[in-house]
């Protein structure tokens, strides 16, 4: 026996002899008796490599001592705002609200009437840079902005009517805004001080020229604190259950979900 030629197995069982060629793959034709000789099948041409960027790759956060939700907020700060102004004087408690303004006496006039408001929000955005600094190198924990589902809970199954569960809920959790009004009023009888806020941030100061030239700066400062104040006011204070401590976060969201269904079928 020689070793040219192919084996082929399926010849003959018995027969080790080698094959002068090798088996093709034969197929039946449609009315013939005989096998039909295929030509041996042509390898596929080679497939270029694939390419393309590699995936982005992110680097772990590090580690944070706060939640975003715990820092107070100020929204888009001006990008001028790099210093602190000699003239306005800002002091932000940790909810994110000032508590002490000071204008000095030179301040009307270094700025104009329309200037006032934003003078006082550009120093308010600094304010609140130092405070988020201080809070993040003193390891101070602030309050949170946003109440969570267990400190909620006891304030909401206290509600009588579906309009009242609302209101709380969207104070709780959304962080309504609130406008206020300061006791001063123009020549026309309008509000002479207008402060927007949410129960931690401040959003806009907005001060009529006409009254702030017939008035004290010292005064338009202390309105602004008592506008803030009462936005402050307005976030429900926390109260405690001793009933639901021993329930799961999922009960206390069904015992919700139940009290709200009552209050809408009942119609209150």
């Amino acid at each position: 026996m020689t070793n040219g030629g192919w084996f082929n197995h399926y010849d003959d069982p018995d027969d080790d002899a080698w094959d002068d060629e090798p088996l093709t793959p034969t197929k039946w034709g449609a009315g013939n008796s005989h096998p039909t000789q295929m030509p041996a099948p042509v390898p596929p041409p080679p497939q270029p490599p694939l390419s393309g960027p590699e995936p982005n790759r992110v680097a772990p956060a590090s580690p944070r001592t706060h939640s975003d939700s715990e820092l107070p907020r100020t929204g888009p700060a001006p990008q001028h705002v790099n210093r602190k102004s000699v003239l306005v004087e800002v002091q932000c408690g940790l909810d994110g609200l000032p508590t002490a303004i000071t204008l000095k006496s030179s301040w009307k006039t270094a700025f104009t009437p329309a200037q006032y408001g934003q003078s006082i929000m550009d120093s308010y955005y600094f304010a609140v840079q130092e405070l988020v600094s201080k809070i993040v190198e003193t390891g101070t924990m602030p309050p949170a902005a946003i109440s969570s589902l267990r400190d909620a809970a006891p304030l909401l199954l206290r509600t009588r009517t579906h309009e009242e569960y609302t209101s709380l809920y969207n104070e709780l959790f959304t962080q309504s805004v609130h406008t206020v009004y300061g006791p001063g009023r123009n020549r026309y009888g309008q509000p002479g001080l207008v402060v927007a806020a949410k129960p931690s941030r401040l959003i806009s100061v907005t001060i009529d020229p006409d009254w702030a030239g017939t008035v004290d700066a010292k005064y338009i400062a202390q309105d602004i604190i008592d506008c803030c104040a009462h936005v402050r006011a307005q976030k429900p204070e926390v109260i405690r259950d001793t009933q639901l401590d021993h329930e799961s976060d999922r009960e206390l969201a069904a015992r919700l979900v139940r009290h709200e269904r009552t209050l809408l079928q009942n119609g209150i």
